[in-house]
């Protein structure tokens, strides 16, 4: 059966701050769209007994390992009697397009004979131990699942209303669901919103940016990008953020951030020391989001960045480098890597993670900017 139209999930709510702003977490299509389907070829169970000898010598000699998500057998009821599917191996798009061919049915109900060359042959490894006349019916048909397991509660609800839904493991991430919601997460709390307000005012007044230690809510570095002074094409401001934040810990290795008006820094001795009440609730956190070492600063780790403009792809990897927790911006660029050209920090394989959010102004207020990342 192929598989029909999926409604579009509902973008993540912007949560309104005081200002005519709104905040709203920047999140991967893998959570923001529906889960895709892809094709399978199943066998419909002629005898029930069969059925758990089937499922441990598919599992044996035809496992799916990108499939795991799935539960392998899908019974429903049919004018009353009991239907069991059983997933037998995932399909090419080669394989659909030749099974298309040689379907008797329509487009909607594809199938095959269970004695098609490349059919048998993958069958025969089921071995002596399993009669295949016995246990299926001839015709083999096709069915569209899940590529993989839905990360939201949207996401799973959209599936089970889909024709032919195969049941798929679902376990709710609470915290991803208060990112989707903002329900219950430490971003739209009032000390977390109104930081926000506080620190993008300072980024829109230098079109720069802020780092801050979100333990205390103390200014690490404030700054703003620098290339059209020095003539350097790596001073953005991300980058001159990161060099001021190396001075306030005893490093640096540009000369200017240390005296350049608009630029400065708070030495890692003169930070104020924990405070449990003004310190976001952590408890719920993710363990992939760093957080300020006890033993002391070190590098941007645990450290939230607000950013007037999206940054570049090279700033993106710094701050990434960096170790940040967190990085909120208000204006898209042309060359933005965290929504507008590319999503980084949800791709897979990164050694480090950072959350992504974006304050969106409200009327009147211009969202997209015609420049780059500086």
């Amino acid at each position: 059966m192929l598989p029909p139209p999926q409604p579009e999930l509902s973008e993540p709510p912007a949560k309104k701050l005081k200002k005519n702003w709104t905040l709203e977490a920047v999140l991967g299509e893998d959570v923001t769209k529906p889960v895709p389907l892809i094709p399978v070829l199943t066998a419909t169970v002629k005898d029930k007994r069969a059925t758990s000898n089937l499922v441990k010598k598919l599992s044996n000699v035809l496992p799916l390992p990108n499939l795991q998500h799935l539960k392998r057998v899908n019974s429903s009821q049919h004018d009353g009697q009991t239907r069991i599917l059983i997933i037998l191996w995932e399909l090419s798009q080669a394989s659909l397009d030749i099974i298309k061919t040689m379907s008797p049915l329509s487009a909607d109900d594809l199938s095959i004979p269970r004695t098609a060359p490349d059919c048998h042959s993958r069958l025969a490894a089921l071995g002596p131990d399993i009669d295949l006349d016995t246990a299926v019916e001839d015709q083999l048909t096709v069915a569209h699942v899940a590529k993989f397991q839905p990360h939201s509660r949207a996401q799973y609800e959209i599936l089970k209303t889909c024709a032919g839904y195969w049941p798929t493991n679902f376990h709710p991430e609470k915290y991803l669901e208060s990112q989707l919601s903002g329900v219950g997460h430490d971003m739209w709390t009032d000390l977390a919103r109104g930081r926000v307000e506080q620190y993008m005012e300072l980024c829109q007044a230098s079109g720069g940016g802020v780092v801050m230690d979100p333990n205390t809510g103390a200014v690490i570095a404030v700054g703003m990008g620098t290339a059209e002074l020095t003539s350097h094409p790596l001073h953005h401001t991300a980058m001159v953020l990161v060099d001021l934040v190396a001075r306030s810990q005893g490093g640096g290795a540009w000369d200017h951030t240390a005296d350049t008006q608009g630029l400065s820094f708070t030495p890692s001795d003169s930070l104020p020391s924990h405070d449990p009440e003004q310190t976001l609730n952590s408890s719920s956190l993710p363990a992939s989001l760093s957080c300020v070492p006890s033993s002391g600063p070190y590098l941007c780790t645990g450290y939230d960045v607000y950013l007037w403009r999206e940054p570049c792809h090279m700033c993106s990897m710094a701050l990434l480098h960096m170790r940040v927790r967190r990085v909120v911006y208000c204006m898209v660029t042309k060359d933005g890597a965290l929504g507008s050209v590319d999503m980084l920090h949800t791709r897979e394989g990164l050694n480090h993670r950072y959350e992504v959010y974006r304050v969106r102004r409200g009327e009147g207020g211009v969202d997209c900017d015609i420049l780059m990342c500086s």
